[in-house]
């Protein structure tokens, strides 16, 4: 005799209702990674108002504008040429 339980069959309702929390799940977990990061030390690279930032837990430094890239591939590697003097708060 198995130790296994039968598993229960969900309802597309059911089903519904736990794939519509993805997005805030996926949300909060990427916040909590962002401000680990942060807290560790590490220099993260983000996107805001059309500029690459290089952020760190003290400071925002301005790398390059981020339109000029269009659409790229997930995976792309990119090389970054910092620009000095160029601080961004």
């Amino acid at each position: 005799m198995s130790r296994n339980s039968p598993k229960r069959i969900m309802t597309d309702d059911q089903i519904a209702a736990q794939e519509s929390r993805i997005p805030a799940l996926a949300s909060k977990a990427f916040s909590h990674a962002y401000r680990i990061a942060l807290a560790n030390g590490a220099a993260i690279l983000v996107v805001r108002d059309d500029l690459l930032l290089e952020v760190t837990k003290e400071t925002s430094v301005v790398l390059r504008s981020a339109g000029a890239f269009g659409k790229l591939k997930s995976g792309t590697r990119l090389r970054i040429k910092k620009y000095p003097q160029s601080t961004f708060d």
